[in-house]
């Protein structure tokens, strides 16, 4: 299993994380669930210094797949503060 840091996001309109930046290169959403729910990778961040692992959800509504660095939802997700992807 190989773990990879994210470094950068981009959003939708609505605010919604729909792809991130690992080493240079842009991953949809969809994709980078795929491979924690495979077990193939694994991800993190870094957030004030410290690092936090990603973890692949459904989102309870529509079901579609999210990233978040928690599985609190009371707690802030720390991709949210990471930097545009360009």
């Amino acid at each position: 299993m190989t773990e990879l840091l994210i470094t950068c996001v981009k959003k939708n309109t609505q605010g919604v994380i729909v792809q991130v930046g690992i080493n240079g290169n842009i991953f949809d959403v969809k994709t980078i669930a795929e491979k924690i729910w495979s077990r193939e990778n694994t991800y993190f961040t870094i957030a004030n210094g410290i690092r936090v692992r990603v973890f692949a959800l459904r989102h309870p509504s529509n079901n579609e797949p999210y990233l978040t660095t928690t599985t609190n939802l009371k707690l802030p997700n720390n991709l949210k503060y990471l930097p545009r992807c360009q």
